[in-house]
């Protein structure tokens, strides 16, 4: 279940279970455009310090009344797990390996590649194609979690009445909403009321997906200085996209590219879905794996 990458699903629901809301989209393609069919977002509290892992029954009452909102009649549905939770590697293995071969020998180096207890481990693959650096082998990118936090996932979507069909990795499925030919190299960072993600794609070592300590675009300075100081002792990004539901001043872009001696732009919405919420944007990606080419 882990990793489809959306590649075998069609018209799902993308589900986003943030830390105080849920948010539900689904797409539709019309002549090569997507657009979006029907979308909500349910608000829900939780007692102090704790997440909605702790308490499910809140998690899957806002499921539930955000399905209602939205006036969706497709119950299957496509949900994202962060990257911290997920160890994504890229492997090469030889070539005529295919299929049951392959899986197989993936659970053989299960125990060595990743430090989940075999009885507690979700594993999943996509092949990448021909290596670029070692002749007659396939990249492979394997993602591996524990089954404990799949079944809790699946817990939440059969209580609210759906079935889910797909899980993902959040910061694979994201890259879904970068403008084409900008992904290897580049950042994305999520801001939300409350919190702010950054996800980056440089090449040669995993994707990561980090948290900072800030409160929304209301302390631009705070985020700006969050930001420094974690990109300051690394190879910087390309670029940096940045997405939001409230608008971004583009003079706090100018100097936050200034400081981070790197390009700093607003995420552009994709055809069709340029008018995208910022808070909305997993969700909406998630849907967009689920639809055929």
């Amino acid at each position: 279940m882990l990793g489809r990458f959306g590649k075998d699903a069609s018209s799902l629901v993308g589900v986003e279970i943030a830390p105080d809301a849920v948010r539900v989209v689904q797409l539709q393609r019309r002549n090569r455009r997507c657009r979006v069919l029907a979308s909500a977002q349910e608000p829900f509290e939780l007692l102090a310090g704790k997440d909605w892992v702790a308490e499910p029954a809140t998690v899957v009452a806002a499921l539930r009344r955000a399905y209602l909102r939205s006036g969706l009649r497709q119950r299957r549905v496509a949900l994202a797990l962060p990257a911290s939770q997920v160890i994504c590697k890229r492997c090469h293995l030889p070539m005529e390996q295919a299929g049951a071969e392959l899986e197989t020998q993936l659970l053989a180096d299960a125990e060595r590649l990743f430090p989940f207890p075999l009885e507690d481990l979700a594993l999943d693959f996509q092949v990448l194609g021909a290596s670029p650096t070692q002749p007659g082998c396939a990249e492979v990118m394997v993602a591996a979690c524990r089954q404990s936090a799949l079944a809790s996932l699946d817990a939440i979507v059969k209580e609210a009445g759906l079935q889910l069909e797909a899980i993902e990795v959040d910061n694979i499925a994201l890259c879904r909403m970068l403008p084409q030919g900008c992904l290897e190299g580049s950042a994305l960072l999520r801001v939300e009321a409350h919190s702010a993600v950054l996800y980056d794609w440089q090449p040669d070592r995993p994707y990561q997906r980090r948290e900072l300590q800030v409160q929304g675009l209301n302390n631009m300075g705070q985020l700006s200085e969050q930001l420094h100081a974690l990109l300051a002792d690394e190879h910087l990004p390309g670029g940096l996209w940045i997405t939001s539901s409230s608008s971004v001043d583009p003079t706090w872009l100018q100097n936050l590219g200034h400081q981070l001696t790197t390009p700093c732009r607003h995420l552009p919405g994709l055809e069709g879905l340029e008018h995208v919420d910022g808070t909305m944007l997993l969700a909406c990606a998630l849907a967009l794996g689920g639809l055929r080419p």
